[in-house]
């Protein structure tokens, strides 16, 4: 018999102590836990920024198509019908968010019916005013710890900065007002006039929800009120705003 195979020659391996195991798992939990952190920013940050954008523009030629069959702009602001849930029916793009920014809305504000999702990520409250009515068009979406972050910048916004919500019909441009922090139970922030019972609205706001603190933070929400400025027909082109803000959205030069 070979000596490198006999028993007496065998090297015994030694037994791996729980301590030892429990270390190891550790070390390659965090491992994980420290990749995910890194991945996370970049995927939010720039894979589905970069998707959103295509999408956008996909989105926006098959609404110059659909628009180019429809009666011309008669001055009434139109007012989308409800869309079923899940569906997409508008984007949101907002300067102050990025260069860049743009992103899908659709109907509803589940995790898994729009919020979590990266061709979505931005959801309306099923009960709130649609654009172009009067009252609350209030929307929602994730800041952070999410697979789509839409919000994740609304801090950036200052009183005046524009947002422009584009659907078939053309884009609402909105004005942004004001910025405050509340409980997650604080539901009057949805109301058709925000924190006031029984009042039949007269004006057209666009009410933004999103978790607070910024980073992995659910304890509050951060809510960013905006107001209705003004209507632009899609037969009329992008708002020249938009166009000097975000050229790359609106189909200029970045």
């Amino acid at each position: 018999m070979d000596d490198a195979l006999s028993p007496r020659r065998r090297r015994r391996r030694a037994r791996l102590s729980p301590l030892t195991v429990i270390g190891e798992l550790l070390i390659v939990g965090g491992l994980a836990v420290f990749g995910y952190i890194v991945w996370q920013p970049w995927h939010t940050g720039v894979v589905v920024t970069g998707k959103q954008l295509e999408l956008s523009h996909e989105t926006s030629a098959r609404w110059d198509a659909e628009a180019a069959a429809r009666p011309p702009f008669d001055g009434t602001v139109p007012v989308p019908e409800v869309p079923a849930l899940g569906e997409v029916f508008g984007q949101l793009h907002v300067p102050a968010f990025g260069t860049t920014f743009v992103n899908n809305v659709a109907e509803g504000t589940g995790w898994w019916e729009t919020l979590n999702y990266d061709d979505k990520g931005i959801g309306r409250y099923p009960n709130s005013a649609m654009p172009g009515e009067n009252g609350n068009f209030a929307i929602a979406a994730h800041r952070s710890g999410g697979y789509i972050t839409p919000f994740k910048e609304v801090m950036n916004l200052r009183v005046g900065d524009p947002l422009f919500f584009e659907t078939v019909d053309g884009w609402y441009t909105y004005r942004f007002r004001s910025l405050e922090y509340v409980w997650p139970t604080e539901g009057e922030v949805l109301n058709s006039f925000p924190r006031m019972e029984g009042i039949e609205p007269t004006d057209q706001i666009m009410t933004l929800t999103t978790c607070h603190p910024k980073n992995w933070g659910t304890d509050e929400r951060a809510i960013a009120y905006t107001v209705f400025e003004s209507f632009q027909p899609r037969g009329e082109g992008p708002p020249a705003e938009l166009i000097e803000l975000n050229p790359a959205i609106a189909g200029g030069e970045a």
